[in-house]
């Protein structure tokens, strides 16, 4: 799949994502309004931020979609993850300001909320809707290789979990429980801490250069070609889908320059084989005997 069809892929999957969390959204605050539930609240801010997260990953791929240019000779996809990263400090602020609120009703001894059948068949319902989003986007995030399909899947997911706890919050009125709404809120808030530390891990090993792909398993695809008689020097970093591979080949003496480059040319391939994240291979090539560096 070319670049121009999978970011046309990613916006179609956000652009319904999108359209599904801002109903939700809508839906659950109707609902929380009017049975006064701080679980209820917390879920539909949830799937609001879900539907602004798609908005920001929107403007997001469509930067990094650009081809490269003098300034970005390695193109824009790294605005990907950029925008990955916003999502992640929106998330926290949701996550700091719902747990306030929790601890704010649980000093204040604030009544139980309201209770409906209605209200909890339609949080039901929503569910449903969030599960099937979410195993779409992240179906697609794979077929892709897309790690901003796979955070906003994993988004949806937590929001499944907390409008399970929405619903219990609800259940909370008919037992006459006001410290358990709250309480759920909290947990509410313990889904949405993970959801942030797994897209700042994802992140951080981008920014940071961290290694991608075990350099032993690089260099048995490599040693395995005809003609290189070692590997070495082997390096990995980016994103899931923007993977760069730096390494040295040593090959016998008497090659000419052409045996060399078809060499050179059939390592690169056996890596973009066996490794479909990978977009780029820097090559060194080296007569046979030269002394061995690390992969450090």
């Amino acid at each position: 799949m070319n670049e121009a069809a999978r970011s046309a892929r990613i916006r179609r999957v956000l652009l319904v994502a999108l359209a599904i969390n801002v109903g939700l959204a809508a839906l659950k605050f109707g609902i929380g309004w009017r049975l006064g539930s701080l679980g209820v609240l917390s879920d539909a801010m949830h799937s609001l931020l879900d539907g602004a997260a798609s908005v920001i990953a929107l403007i997001g791929i469509t930067a990094a979609a650009r081809p490269p240019d003098p300034e970005h000779p390695y193109g824009h996809r790294k605005f990907e993850i950029l925008t990955t990263m916003v999502v992640a400090g929106l998330l926290f602020l949701s996550a700091w300001e719902i747990l306030g609120a929790a601890v704010n009703r649980l000093l204040h001894h604030a009544p139980a909320p309201g209770f409906s059948w209605g209200c909890m068949a339609l949080l039901s319902v929503g569910i449903l809707f969030n599960t099937a989003l979410s195993a779409w986007e992240k179906r697609a995030g794979l077929e892709v290789s897309s790690p901003l399909l796979l955070a906003d899947a994993a988004h949806t997911r937590t929001d499944v979990y907390s409008s399970v706890l929405a619903i219990a919050s609800i259940g909370s009125g008919a037992l006459g429980l006001p410290w358990l709404d709250p309480l759920l809120a909290i947990g509410i808030v313990l889904f949405l801490a993970r959801a942030i530390y797994e897209i700042f891990l994802e992140g951080v090993k981008v920014v940071s250069d961290a290694t991608r792909l075990d350099p032993e398993l690089i260099r048995s695809v490599a040693e395995a070609v005809p003609g290189v008689r070692g590997a070495h020097a082997i390096r990995s970093h980016g994103m899931q889908n923007d993977i760069h591979i730096d390494l040295h080949i040593q090959v016998g003496e008497q090659l000419t320059t052409r045996e060399v480059y078809e060499i050179e040319n059939h390592v690169s391939e056996a890596l973009h084989s066996k490794f479909p994240g990978v977009t780029h291979v820097a090559l060194r090539h080296e007569p046979r005997g030269t002394p061995l560096e690390t992969n450090a």
